[in-house]
């Protein structure tokens, strides 16, 4: 069995104990983190939004009052229901089922002005987030940026450490970073894409 499809399974046995199995609702950790996270935001409106790895959409529905569209999406039936059930009444928020980087969902020309990966990257072999990294900046439009963060302790699941994920995005020439917060726990770093002739 693959490391992917192993943290799919992974990831259904969590749904099926508990709707909220990171305890985003009352864990100091995912309530600090959620603060810092939006009060890092470059700005405070965007016209398109993706958001991967979407969980039960305690991220998603905030991020819903910062943009114009957002796409959110999760491997887990159960955390695609739970976010739905979440951003009931958002018109301008899409859902779906995607299994990544195999289903990524922009192909061609670049359609997001913020892309956030929030613990999501370390599940992902080496391979698969080589080919995340450069999906992610194909699918910034020009100035868009991208927001990565990260745990950083040990657990069973991890395939990368958090500072070699953000080493990854940091030496992609195509971006540059423009905001970094790191304490005991977590990492956060968020990058824009260059423009067209902007020297690495």
């Amino acid at each position: 069995m693959t490391a992917l499809a192993t943290t799919a399974e992974h990831f259904r046995s969590l749904y099926a104990s508990s709707a909220d199995p990171w305890h985003t609702a009352d864990s100091w950790y995912e309530r600090r983190k959620l603060s810092i996270l939006l009060a890092t935001l470059p700005k405070p409106h965007f016209s398109s939004v993706y958001e991967p790895g979407c969980g039960n959409g305690a991220l998603t529905v905030e991020l819903a009052g910062c943009c114009e569209r957002l796409l959110a999406s999760d491997l887990c039936d159960e955390a695609v229901r739970l976010t739905l059930e979440r951003v009931n009444g958002h018109s301008h928020v899409q859902v779906s089922k995607e299994c990544l980087p195999e289903q990524w969902p922009v192909g061609g020309e670049p359609a997001f002005d913020l892309i956030v990966l929030s613990e999501l990257c370390y599940y992902l072999d080496d391979e698969q987030l080589r080919t995340t990294v450069s999906q992610s900046v194909d699918s910034l439009l020009p100035a868009g940026h991208l927001l990565a963060c990260h745990w950083k302790r040990p657990f069973d699941d991890r395939q990368q450490e958090t500072a070699a994920i953000h080493a990854l995005f940091t030496a992609h020439g195509a971006l540059r970073v423009c905001a970094h917060y790191e304490d005991e726990e977590f990492r956060l770093d968020i990058w824009q894409k260059r423009s067209t002739g902007e020297a690495a």
